[in-house]
């Protein structure tokens, strides 16, 4: 039982040892947007950083649409696109979760861990972009389409569409809530058809979703992912307590085994 439980906790201590990702690493197209060389931006504290001082350069106030819209262009150029999934090493629960039952379960929700990246899914883009408006006291929700992941801001009381992912090629004015009304079909014009065919499964024929105003994106991910990278680095250490237990168990009891004096 020992060497069995000793055993085990070898195999749950392994995986953190092991940069590997389970599931296949996403390739560059080379049509969309992307620079490599600002893959320095890995954290959502470089990302305000690189976008205040691009304001800054351009007189463009914070918080204000246009902020907003040089940050989705850093984010244009960021990323290009395909879900970022934690490797064994960071979180092997997640990883092997997926891995075996899908579900997204490694897809990462954190800003900080995405940004570590150079590839995010639709979602995830809009994490970031979310996350830093968030600290500009800017507020944001959720579009949801049946097959796609978007995001509105809102300034001067009035909803901006924005896609970091897709890479519209929207006018400023048409990003109103009240230019496109609501309806996917009114955004497609704006994507370019040569590298998206599937636009009518992203956007579908159904009304579009809006998540609460300033929500937490993705909760249960979140909860799920800080808990199972907490498991991930300490879960071998329950074999072991277990041994010492059964030892220490063991040791108390020879202790107290009573003792037979012969007399004669």
């Amino acid at each position: 039982m020992k060497l069995m439980l000793i055993g085990i906790s070898v195999l749950l201590l392994l995986p953190n040892f092991f940069n590997i990702h389970l599931e296949k690493t996403p390739q560059y197209d080379h049509k969309e947007l992307f620079n490599p060389g600002l893959a320095y931006i890995n954290s959502t504290e470089k990302l305000i950083e690189v976008s205040d001082s691009t304001a800054k350069q351009n007189n463009i106030p914070q918080n204000t649409l246009a902020y907003a819209i040089t940050v989705s262009k850093i984010l244009r150029n960021r990323f290009y696109h395909g879900f970022s999934r934690y490797p064994l090493n960071q979180n092997w629960i997640a990883a092997t979760g997926e891995y075996f039952l899908g579900y997204g379960l490694a897809s990462i929700v954190n800003p900080d861990d995405i940004l570590k990246y150079s590839f995010g899914g639709c979602s995830q883009q809009s994490i970031v972009l979310t996350e830093v408006m968030k600290r500009k006291n800017i507020s944001y929700r959720k579009v949801g389409f049946p097959h796609h992941y978007a995001t509105e801001l809102r300034f001067n009381n009035n909803w901006y569409f924005f896609d970091p992912n897709m890479e519209p090629n929207i006018p400023d004015s048409d990003r109103l809530e009240s230019k496109w009304k609501c309806c996917g079909e009114n955004l497609k014009k704006y994507y370019d058809t040569s590298r998206f065919k599937n636009l009518d499964w992203a956007f579908g024929k159904d009304s579009v979703t809006f998540g609460i105003v300033n929500a937490v994106p993705a909760p249960n991910a979140t909860l799920f992912h800080t808990t199972t990278k907490y498991l991930s680095k300490t879960l071998w250490l329950f074999p072991l307590v277990i041994v010492f237990y059964r030892r220490k168990k063991v040791s108390t009891g020879l202790n107290f085994l009573p003792i037979t004096i012969n007399y004669f």
